[in-house]
């Protein structure tokens, strides 16, 4: 990735900076991570590559989580493999912990600071030692990771294996 394309991206995300993570939901299998500011204004981050939610030292979720049962419904004796749908909402161990985290209003964390590698992945660190990192998985122009405000169907920041995509 161009040192350009570094800079426009972290422009654009310093936006973040002293927002509130405030919802991580999916779209299919592709991650939806909300947040907030103060003016109730929202901002998106879609990740549709490698990405997890860690704090220092545990990952909290991940994206192939999204694949896994349920715990309870793994260990039930009538589970089936070869009938299960991971993306019914709630079947899967990404639903379960999301459903949970977003619940609980004391685990929402603010944004501290943003970073973005040579290759373009995306590490968010915030508040309470909860880290956001997305993964560049491509070596194409394959979209990787998007960025856009207020759910718009406009100026989406769309990050590729091969840099940026202004749409």
């Amino acid at each position: 990735m161009k040192q350009f394309e570094k800079d426009f991206i972290l422009e654009k995300m310093y936006v973040l900076i002293g927002k509130k993570l405030v919802s991580i939901t999916r779209l299919a299998a592709t991650g939806n991570i909300c947040f907030i500011s103060s003016s109730e204004k929202k901002y998106f981050l879609r990740p549709q590559n490698g990405f997890r939610i860690r704090t220092n030292n545990e990952i909290l979720i991940a994206n192939l989580d999204m694949f896994e049962p349920t715990k309870s419904m793994e260990e039930n004796p009538s589970f089936n493999w070869e009938t299960y749908n991971w993306d019914v909402i709630g079947f899967n161990q990404y639903d379960e912990w999301t459903s949970e985290y977003n619940k609980n209003k004391e685990n929402q964390v603010v944004v501290e600071d943003i970073s973005i590698s040579d290759f373009g992945d995306l590490t968010i660190k915030c508040s309470n030692d909860v880290i956001i990192e997305l993964f560049i998985n491509s070596a194409n122009g394959d979209e990787c990771w998007r960025f856009f405000e207020d759910d718009s169907e406009e100026n989406h920041l769309v990050v590729t294996g091969q840099g940026i995509e202004k749409e």
